[in-house]
């Protein structure tokens, strides 16, 4: 699933390329990727708005257009935003039959395309969804304020201090990745930078959040902004499904250090990673650098 990293390079590609055009038309391959209203009215209600900005909010992509309408965009699981010219050719099923961009057809990831934004510049916007769980909104700056609100502080955030990561690890009896992971108290983190940070900091991620030492809050804060950080650099991660604007991987897949690297050596102290589940998802830790509290 595309985490913080992912959606802001999707954020970062979009606000140079995009911003400052109009949409002249939709095409949908798949009418269902538009939630709560029929994707008619939909197309009729963004056909000639201005894009004025994109943002990102936790994992979630804004794209703000002109008349106090905004498109709410949730990537899900395998969603990913493409540009390419008016005059690429796309099949009935959302393959690239003709572009002049090579990684868009030649990469599988990129043949899903769902839905396609027509703007004036010359260009198109479409989305690659395989396994059709992305979704978009068109909602109002009150709606987009009342659903936003529900999220955690960002991790770059003035809020996001590491007495404020004290007090939401101390509040909680749980997991110290479901802390990470939980969106209604940390915005943006998901199951590849959960464990990423956990192994920086050497903490288990089993560890009862209530009962981590004030040594290992800092570490975790410290290593929650560099690794994120790190793999905004990188432009995310690609080990699965996720490609930025131009079709292409991000690379902070070769820096991982457990994440699915299950009986592959900790670059640390050379042992096995172990694979377990927490809340659901595959974990990956090294048991010997991280050792659980309880």
């Amino acid at each position: 699933m595309p985490e913080l990293p992912e959606v802001e390079t999707i954020k970062n590609d979009l606000d140079k390329k995009i911003v400052g055009t109009k949409i002249v038309s939709v095409d949908a391959l798949w009418p269902d990727i538009v939630k709560d209203i029929p994707f008619e009215v939909f197309s009729r209600q963004v056909q000639g708005a201005e894009i004025i900005n994109v943002s990102r909010r936790a994992k979630n992509l804004v794209i703000k257009l002109s008349g106090g309408l905004n498109l709410l965009i949730h990537l899900k699981m395998t969603g990913h935003f493409m540009i390419a010219e008016d005059s690429a050719e796309i099949s009935e099923e959302g393959k690239w039959l003709k572009t002049e961009n090579p990684n868009l057809k030649e990469d599988r990831q990129n043949q899903f395309i769902r839905i396609v934004f027509h703007l004036d510049n010359g260009k198109i916007l479409a989305m690659s969804d395989m396994r059709k769980f992305a979704y978009i909104k068109l909602v109002d700056d009150k709606e987009l304020n009342d659903f936003l609100d529900g999220y955690g502080p960002e991790p770059f955030s003035p809020e996001f201090t590491e007495e404020k990561l004290a007090a939401i690890f101390k509040s909680k009896n749980i997991a110290a990745k479901k802390v990470l992971m939980d969106q209604s108290l940390i915005a943006g983190i998901g199951n590849i930078y959960a464990d990423e940070i956990l192994w920086a900091s050497r903490v288990h991620p089993l560890s009862v959040s209530s009962k981590l030492s004030d040594k290992d809050t800092k570490e975790i804060y410290k290593n929650i902004k560099k690794v994120l950080k790190v793999a905004i650099e990188r432009r995310g991660t690609s080990t699965s499904d996720f490609r930025d604007t131009d079709g292409k991987k991000g690379s902070y897949g070769d820096l991982r250090n457990v994440y699915r690297r299950t009986d592959l050596p900790c670059p640390m102290c050379g042992g096995p990673v172990e694979r377990i589940t927490v809340g659901g998802r595959g974990t990956h830790f090294c048991p010997r650098c991280q050792k659980e509290i309880r």
